[in-house]
């Protein structure tokens, strides 16, 4: 019993001396242990297509990653689309690469500067229509802004 006792209390000495340990050499060399990942701010994207004529084609909101690219299809549409967004941080916000396919067989593309949270990127298109996008972090006043903008349109 007394060998049983020895050697759980050896043990448990062992287990406070490697805590101790530890707990000095984060105190005296800083952190040891590695920062728990970071994952980047959520994006919503305010997506409108209009033709030519200024109808309105599609409008959807699309949430990704800060820096991550986003691909959304819209088949159900009344113009079936594809569309691939490519963000990178620039200065004033993002520069978003945009590639749009539609049912007219033209591949649309190209790169446009949006600040965060402002009126966004207009990007005119070949026929006449135009793709106008809008960005947002997620948790922000321009994000709630953003919502409440789609919220609160009149239906059509």
């Amino acid at each position: 019993m007394t060998r049983t006792r020895k050697v759980i209390t050896r043990s448990i000495a062992a287990c406070v001396g490697l805590c101790a340990g530890i707990l000095g050499s984060e105190m005296t060399f800083g952190q040891l242990r590695a920062d728990p990942v970071q994952k980047s701010p959520a994006v919503l994207y305010s997506i409108e297509l209009r033709n030519g004529q200024g109808d309105l084609l599609a409008s959807p909101l699309v949430v990704g990653e800060e820096g991550q690219s986003v691909h959304l299809n819209l088949l159900q549409q009344p113009v079936p689309m594809s569309l691939d967004l490519d963000p990178r941080p620039s200065e004033a916000g993002l520069c978003l690469g945009y590639k749009l396919s539609m049912d007219d067989g033209l591949a649309h593309r190209g790169r446009v500067e949006i600040p965060y949270g402002a009126d966004g990127g207009l990007v005119l298109l070949q026929g006449g229509g135009h793709l106008w996008l809008r960005a947002a972090r997620a948790h922000t006043a321009a994000f709630r802004q953003l919502l409440s903008l789609r919220t609160n349109r009149p239906a059509a």
